[in-house]
């Protein structure tokens, strides 16, 4: 079931009915999928959260029920984010010592990865967890309910030129911030409008895959540079608010120094990816894939 457009879609709000029905069978078949672990089973169902949030953005301009179905799948995932944040730390901290591995003596800071695996055990552990899993599933399952009756005012490529031209042209905007300010959250903004962009690219792969898929590759990389880079900022953020638990004070202070090297590495390579991607002005863009879409639509590509 991927995550596209498809010829025998009768139109566009067609898709999007069917779209959001599979993500969110998906979605409600893996969280209770006691063959995956649980970490694996929360990653993977707040993903689909955000590829349905990503969905429905396509057709905001044109979906009255837009606000009340992002409200919904927003706080359905932040229910299980804290159980996901705990594991990203631990992936965070053993990127950064796989990637300076040759400058440094990893069992200096083992207090930090002691603390983060500690931290990961009790949020799995957590009494509440069950509930959350419960409250997720009920909401998924109403959303499900009501996408269904989904109704785009719009037909053909109109019903989604508007969501694709504001995503696209935000992202832009939110890279000359980044540019600009340099500080995690001007780069935490242009990722979050970049994710859905490259949403929005897959969702329209079928209309000429030889062009579309290495533009889906390369706004998957430059998601995955900025992913990377929020990721680091959290985890600055983690060990500054309770220095303490993390060993001893010197080699904390080397280690926040890797990760703001790495950060920097990466914020670099996020700018010049997005320089390269994000060249293109919105109008011009959505002309584009407008035409690559009509043409699509009556069998020409």
């Amino acid at each position: 079931m991927p995550y596209r457009i498809k010829t025998s879609d009768a139109d566009l709000q067609a898709a999007l009915r069917r779209i959001a029905a599979e993500q969110i069978d998906r979605a409600l078949s893996e969280i209770d999928d006691a063959d995956i672990p649980l970490t694996e089973r929360v990653h993977q169902v707040r993903k689909r959260c955000k590829k349905l949030r990503g969905l429905i953005r396509l057709v905001r301009p044109v979906f009255a029920g837009y606000e009340r179905e992002n409200v919904a799948l927003r706080d359905a995932a932040r229910r299980l984010s804290g159980l996901r944040d705990t594991q990203t730390l631990i992936v965070t901290y053993d990127a950064v010592c796989v990637q300076f591995a040759d400058e440094i003596d990893r069992r200096a800071f083992g207090p930090i990865r002691g603390r983060l695996t500690r931290d990961a055990k009790a949020a799995a552990a957590n009494p509440d967890l069950a509930a959350q899993v419960d409250a997720f599933r009920d909401v998924m399952q109403a959303v499900r309910a009501r996408a269904s009756d989904w109704t785009l005012e719009g037909e053909g490529f109109d019903a989604i030129a508007a969501g694709l031209h504001k995503t696209y042209g935000r992202a832009r905007t939110r890279m000359k911030h980044a540019r600009s300010d340099g500080g995690d959250t001007a780069m935490h903004e242009w990722r979050k409008r970049v994710k859905y962009h490259w949403y929005h690219a897959r969702l329209l792969t079928p209309v000429y895959p030889a062009m579309m898929a290495p533009w889906v590759a390369e706004a998957d990389r430059l998601s995955d540079l900025l992913g990377d880079h929020h990721d680091l900022a959290v985890f600055e953020a983690r060990l500054a608010r309770t220095p303490d638990a993390f060993g001893d004070a010197t080699s904390l202070a080397a280690f926040r120094a890797l990760l703001g090297k790495r950060k920097a590495m990466l914020a670099e390579r996020a700018l010049a990816t997005g320089r390269m991607l994000l060249a293109e002005d919105p109008d011009a863009l959505v002309d584009r894939w407008s035409c690559y879409l009509a043409l699509w639509r009556t069998g020409r590509t």
